[in-house]
């Protein structure tokens, strides 16, 4: 039976291709234009390489600094140096591990007598390779020994590395960061700058690349912002609290002034959309995807219904003959049903298949921004990232559930109606 209602759905579809195909394309579209808003939104947020404990982990990129006894408005802000990353963050005892590591900047890679690059560099530490997986290709990450003493050690991603060397296979040789000699200790895939928090093209050990002698205000402000990997996100209440009582200690040791955090540390949404000193309104963040996605469904999806209803009000007589042979309000809802859902499939089918194309053709315009126009990464993006099935299911069914009562409130009536007046489209 359901072999035959397919069938008869194929049927209806062939005999009316123009309307059909509008139907489809205007799925398909729907679901298309929701699927890149949904894909730009997650790509930043998912758990993906590197970034795959995105959903334990908190940020604190940006600190304020005033002088005791004045208003937060009075007041300096910056990232911390890494004495303030030491003493309120590092000191941490709860989380799983805490990184400092240093905005991005450019330096001047060479090897002597052969190749020279301009590259993006982090400074960071050793638990930076904790919270982060990358995929060595050769090599491993410097060590706490290497941070502890200062050694001047290096990773390469592998664009980097086939730049400077001509292949990845770089490790125990010498490259020259600004003109210092720097040992190359590992090569890394390449990495996204959609990894906002991991990405860089060489990353080095701060002890040993002058980002301690980088500080103002006291020694509170300088290069540095604190990464945080919790246990579990249930956590994250705690951490704040022991972070509360860490600064009011670290504040206690200076004369003069006194840090403070404005809301921070960060889960991954607000720390995306947390612009220097103004703490991130998450909430009205999601109000307007919320109010985005609700105009992208309803506007098609309307339309849509209009086509729809269309169609169904000319097959009344149909609806009627066949009423008149024997068939059941039951056995016409169905045949509805099923010949809706082959449309919505088809138009899900092209619709996912538009917006990977559309993500991938637009992703300069969708995923280029002020933060990462002076880098020199690409916005790469991941299978891990594209993939979204709970979005796609979402938009696939609301449409689905629109057509269905597009089609099926005529039905239902039909089924309803005098065999007579329905025969005769009254």
């Amino acid at each position: 039976m359901i072999r035959l209602y397919f069938l008869q759905a194929f049927y209806h579809l062939r005999e009316n291709p123009i309307i059909t195909w509008v139907s489809i394309l205007g799925t398909a579209m729907a679901i298309c234009m929701i699927m890149v808003l949904v894909i730009t939104f997650q790509v930043r947020l998912v758990d993906c390489e590197p970034e795959v404990n995105r959903s334990r982990t908190l940020y604190v990129p940006y600190m304020s600094v005033k002088q005791k006894g004045n208003s937060d408005n009075e007041s300096a802000n910056a990232s911390m140096s890494v004495r303030t990353g030491r003493e309120c963050f590092r000191a941490l005892s709860m989380p799983e591990a805490v990184t400092l590591a240093s905005g991005v900047y450019r330096v001047r890679a060479s090897v002597p007598s052969r190749s020279k690059a301009t590259a993006d560099m982090v400074q960071t530490d050793e638990a930076f390779w904790t919270i982060f997986s990358f995929h060595f290709l050769s090599g491993e990450a410097f060590t706490k020994a290497d941070c502890d003493a200062g050694l001047t050690r290096a990773v390469l991603d592998a664009t980097t590395a086939r730049r400077l060397f001509g292949t990845t296979d770089a490790v125990g040789r010498t490259v020259q960061l600004d003109y210092v000699d720097y040992t190359v200790a590992g090569v890394v895939a390449d990495v996204s700058m959609l990894a906002t928090a991991a990405y860089a093209q060489i990353w080095v050990p701060y002890t040993a690349a002058g980002a301690e002698a980088m500080s103002w205000q006291n020694d509170t402000m300088g290069p540095m912002h604190a990464i945080i990997l919790a246990r579990s996100s249930a956590d994250f209440d705690a951490i704040r609290e022991e972070t509360e009582l860490l600064r009011k200690k670290y504040n206690d040791g200076l004369q003069d002034v006194e840090v403070f955090y404005r809301g921070q540390p960060d889960t991954q949404l607000a720390y995306l959309y947390r612009r220097w000193y103004a703490e991130s309104d998450v909430p009205g963040v999601m109000l307007r995807y919320a109010i985005v996605v609700i105009i992208l469904l309803l506007v098609p999806a309307v339309n849509l219904s209009g086509m729809t209803l269309s169609r169904m009000r000319r097959r009344m007589a149909e609806i009627g003959v066949r009423k008149a042979f024997g068939a059941t309000g039951g056995e016409l809802m169905r045949q509805v049903f099923f010949e809706n859902l082959v449309l919505t499939l088809l138009a899900g089918i092209v619709g996912l298949a538009l917006s990977y194309v559309a993500t991938f053709a637009l992703n300069g315009f969708l995923f280029s921004n002020s933060m990462n126009a002076s880098l020199s990464g690409e916005t790469a993006l991941t299978p891990g990232m594209l993939l979204s099935p709970w979005a796609f299911i979402a938009a696939f069914a609301f449409c689905l559930l629109m057509n269905i009562l597009s089609a099926g409130i005529p039905a239902w009536r039909a089924s309803r109606m005098n065999i007579t007046d329905a025969i005769n489209q009254r």
